[in-house]
């Protein structure tokens, strides 16, 4: 991972998109809510950064997933990001979140290419520039501590 890590420090450097994919697809390779996990925290925080009215509203699409992911079935996951996606006034994190269940979906559906690239698009929207090191070494940071942890565990 921290090879993959590097590498997206120099693809980053050269403003390629897709920067997100091989790190969303590393964890993939592991468990799938690792990925997921990523996304999750990543929109925690962007959104720590910015001031959105109805964060509040949207957490809850957030905690759900964590914690529900393995009990709903595919259209399930797809109906609640259609919800996300078509609430008022969308913005970046909502995006970012109806992508997170979108993504959810398409792994549960063995659509694991489909799966990262929702996980890509949903991090790579939350980070609208991506010579903010600051905002990107966190993302960074938090996938790497996400890869060690279970790799620590098994």
């Amino acid at each position: 991972m921290k090879q993959v890590i590097e590498n997206v420090k120099q693809t980053i450097t050269q403003k390629k998109i897709l920067w997100a994919y091989p790190i969303a697809d590393k964890l993939q390779k592991y468990c799938y809510s690792l990925a997921i996990q990523w996304a999750v925290e990543c929109i925690q925080l962007y959104s720590s950064e910015i001031k959105l009215d109805k964060l509040s509203k949207l957490n809850k699409y957030i905690q759900q997933a964590m914690e529900e992911q393995n009990v709903l079935t595919i259209l399930q996951c797809n109906e609640i990001g259609q919800e996300i996606w078509y609430l008022p006034e969308r913005e970046e994190v909502q995006t970012a979140i109806a992508r997170l269940w979108w993504s959810i979906a398409a792994f549960k559906a063995g659509e694991e290419h489909g799966g990262i690239m929702e996980i890509t698009a949903a991090v790579e929207l939350l980070l609208p520039d991506i010579s903010d090191r600051r905002l990107l070494d966190r993302y960074l940071d938090v996938a790497l501590r996400i890869w060690e942890k279970y790799e620590s565990q098994n």
